[in-house]
């Protein structure tokens, strides 16, 4: 028995010798997630990841879903603070809204597992989980706060149809770049640089 393992064995069945079981479980259920994808994480695999008897988590997330939706709400949190470190050095709001627009892209790209456990998991289907709503909020607002700095000649209408577009393809691009569905050909741009050519051109939307 490797090190390790006896280290899991003797803390398995004592929850109450961890000092925060439920950081050490969502750190570990984010690692895994990032690692394989949220579909083969359970409750007894996070149990064992972290070394701790198969129903010590359930006395943190109420079941798998309740897991996942902290899974995700970290991601959320992680991204927002990309999003807020790109947007916050620009005294251009077109600047700031193109370097927020290209951060969410790269966040699909870098993290892709976590992603799909954010936006096309079973917390999204068949209805938007609550857990996650205000955290799909925020990031929404701060989209359309930028494009309110930006777009002060158009009517709310008009604004709204816009800011309905661009989330349209800068989410888009990332969903299918995340599926693998886009392809740079030796005629189109890199892929490293494809990205901010679609955040370009969705924002000439603006003018």
């Amino acid at each position: 028995m490797t090190r390790m393992k006896r280290q899991q064995k003797e803390l398995r069945g004592q929850p109450s010798h961890r000092e925060d079981l439920r950081g050490e479980l969502l750190a570990a259920a984010v690692a895994l997630v990032e690692r394989e994808g949220h579909e083969g994480l359970s409750m007894r695999k996070l149990a064992d990841e972290v070394g701790v008897s198969p129903g010590a988590p359930y006395h943190h997330f109420a079941d798998r879903r309740a897991l996942l939706a902290a899974v995700a709400l970290e991601g959320y949190q992680a991204m927002l603070n990309l999003t807020e470190v790109n947007e916050g050095g620009d005294k251009d709001p077109r600047d700031s809204l193109f370097n927020v627009s290209v951060s969410f892209i790269r966040f699909a790209e870098k993290n892709p597992h976590m992603f799909t456990l954010m936006y096309e998991s079973e917390l999204v289907r068949p209805k938007l989980s609550p857990e996650l709503a205000a955290a799909q909020e925020e990031g929404f607002q701060l989209l359309r706060a930028l494009v309110a700095k930006v777009t002060s000649h158009l009517s709310d209408d008009e604004r709204a149809v816009r800011v309905a577009t661009i989330w349209s393809a800068i989410f888009g691009f990332a969903l299918q770049s995340n599926r693998a569905m886009i392809r740079a050909y030796p005629l189109e741009p890199a892929p490293d640089q494809l990205a901010p050519e679609i955040v370009r051109q969705a924002l000439r939307l603006l003018d």
